[in-house]
């Protein structure tokens, strides 16, 4: 079946569909696609006028114990050192499954009103990979969430590749009855949805690859450590320090020409972690939509977020109001490294020479500010995330395997408190928060550290305009492609469903930057039952950054993708939703689908 769609629908690239390849630069830079379960945002989103923060509280004894039993009474909230009235309260052991707030004192909450959508079952687009058929809810979901995007240099690889050992380890060991496991990535490559077969989990952990961000380096080494101390702290000491490790790699040792390169390099790193923020932040709106324990466990080499704190707040926005645990598990242990002046691999006699250099003491004393700050720096995000929601930070600690133990787990009890921002406007200020006891002074309190009282952004409102329209039934009209759909039969119960599109780029706006044709499309198909309801539903993204004669190349050709879904047989509404980015143009359309 083929039919023409009166707007731009745009899949996937060759990373994910093979066919694609004949098409599609080699060049990973030119093209970037990811790929993730789609769910509405809109209904996770905090803002300061909506009238409620969410904290989620986990309190620990002296021996690392959580502590059950506590009441509304036992806490007190500091917003800005002003008390604020606890709205709502809830203890919530570990197996409950009702992640539901209640007010403090306590009616019955109101029922939800408005658009939003709870996370429905979803297929994850991994190479084919679908959704198992319903089974009985399992007591547990464990998401293992791989940042194979921040682990470029060097010890780093390996440490993920440890990582991955001691996961398999752990999947042989502890997947038990009542218990399913999803593989995600920052990437959004290798995926695969929540499942009980261990030889999946196996297989899929095992196929995690490094996906650097840029593969180029710059001539100094300069790591994000340093970019960040040059480019957003303006550190003078730091940017000695690269001077100098600039002339050992036989670079320019220009102070300027130093800053250029250090904004280039935290240029690259911010977007990468923009990019695993975001990632963690759908598997995070994913995952809230499962019946059961929701465990998301961050593993990380670590990746520098400073300045994306607005970020890193949303997600706990999300975390805390889903009910999702995100417990994070630094991978790179504890390592020594050498000591200052020591760290290049020049023949002993020249790292002699290192101590007759001007400034010496200076430089050297940088470089050993750096090996204690650079680990704050890089897992700060990774203690945030797990902070603020209730989670553990695993760290410091070589045993990898007791770490995704540890991590791999929701405290056995945690609290959430809520309170009205009364007197807050939403200005993107950054307000503090504290949560204490009223009684246990040895006892410890981890909730998250402030919120941001911030206005709905940009990104908020085109959020809300592709879940709008996915719910919608409109057709909005843009450039033409043509649609068509598969249907296969691999089994008595299921079909397999391909939505291949085919586009012709060339009636697409782009930006011009560095040179190249620049656009980012985002898509979402949605299987809708009779009732409305969604059956199962994907998103991607389409990063384009292209050459002039790729650009050439393919808008003469166009660009076919395709979208795999494993549904039952039965009458749909097949809803496809794009959206461009240049100029915030969307397309739209919904199609009767009977699988027979």
């Amino acid at each position: 079946m083929a039919r023409s769609f009166h707007g731009t629908v745009v899949l996937w690239a060759a990373a994910l569909f093979p066919p694609l390849a004949a098409q599609q630069p080699a060049v990973s830079d030119e093209i970037r696609v990811s790929s993730q379960p789609y769910v509405a945002q809109a209904s996770y989103t905090f803002r300061a006028d909506a009238r409620i923060v969410e904290i989620g509280v986990a309190v620990r004894d002296r021996h690392g114990r959580a502590v059950p039993g506590l009441k509304s009474d036992d806490f007190r909230i500091y917003d800005d050192g002003q008390e604020r009235e606890i709205a709502a309260f809830s203890e919530n052991p570990s197996g409950s499954a009702d992640s539901a707030i209640k007010p403090a004192t306590a009616p019955p909450p109101a029922a939800p009103t408005g658009g939003a959508v709870a996370a429905p079952p979803v297929a994850v687009p991994m190479r084919g990979a679908v959704a198992a058929p319903a089974v009985a809810s399992p007591t547990r979901f464990l998401a293992l969430f791989f940042d194979d995007k921040n682990a470029t240099y060097g010890e780093e690889t390996a440490d993920l590749k440890r990582t991955q050992a001691a996961a398999g380890r752990y999947v042989k060991a502890s997947l038990k009855p009542g218990i399913q496991m999803g593989i995600f990535t920052a990437s959004g490559t290798p995926l695969l949805d929540f499942t009980a077969d261990a030889q999946k989990l196996l297989e899929t952990i095992d196929a995690v690859k490094i996906h650097p961000q840029f593969s180029e380096k710059v001539c100094s080494g300069m790591n994000p450590y340093q970019a960040y101390r040059i480019a957003v702290q303006q550190d003078r000491e730091t940017l000695r320090l690269a001077v100098v490790a600039a002339g050992q790699h036989r670079c320019s040792a220009n102070p300027e020409f130093i800053k250029l390169e250090a904004d280039e390099v935290w240029s690259r790193v911010k977007q990468s972690s923009l990019e695993t923020l975001a990632a963690i932040s759908r598997v995070v709106n994913y995952l809230g939509g499962k019946p059961g324990e929701r465990v998301l466990l961050l593993a990380s080499t670590g990746f520098a977020a400073g300045t994306l704190e607005p970020q890193q707040d949303r997600i706990i926005d999300q975390a805390v109001h889903a009910g999702v645990v995100i417990n994070s598990l630094v991978t790179k242990g504890l390592y020594d490294e050498l000591p200052p002046g020591e760290r290049f691999d020049d023949p002993a006699p020249q790292r002699a020479v290192y101590t007759a250099l001007p400034r010496y003491q200076a430089w050297a004393k940088a470089e050993a500010a750096e090996v204690a700050e650079r680990p704050i720096v890089m897992d700060e995000a990774m203690g945030n995330l797990a902070e603020g929601t209730g989670g553990v930070l695993f760290h410091n600690n070589n045993d990898l395997n007791a770490g995704i133990r540890e991590t791999s787990v929701p405290p056995q009890v945690t609290y959430r408190l809520s309170f009205n921002p009364q007197g807050v406007v939403s200005d993107g200020s950054y307000h503090k928060l504290q949560v204490k006891l009223v009684h246990g002074a040895s006892y410890s309190v981890e909730a998250r550290p402030g919120y941001f009282a911030r206005d709905e952004t940009p990104e908020d409102q085109q959020q809300a305009s592709l879940d709008k329209e996915v719910m919608g039934s409109d057709a909005l009209t843009g450039v033409p492609a043509t649609l068509a759909l598969q249907v296969e039969k691999p089994s008595e119960t299921h079909r397999t469903v391909r939505v291949i599109a085919h586009v012709d780029i060339s009636k697409l706006e782009f930006a011009k930057q560095n040179g190249r044709q620049s656009q980012r499309l985002t898509i979402v198909a949605a299987f809708f039952d009779p009732q409305g309801k969604i059956v199962t539903a994907k998103e991607g993204r389409m990063d384009l950054a292209l050459k002039p004669e790729t650009y050439s190349r393919l808008a003469g050709t166009g660009v076919n993708a395709e979208l795999t879904f494993l549904v039952s047989p039965g009458v749909y509404k097949l809803r496809a939703v794009v959206e461009e980015a240049v100029t915030g143009r969307m397309a739209s359309s919904t199609y009767p689908v009977e699988v027979r």
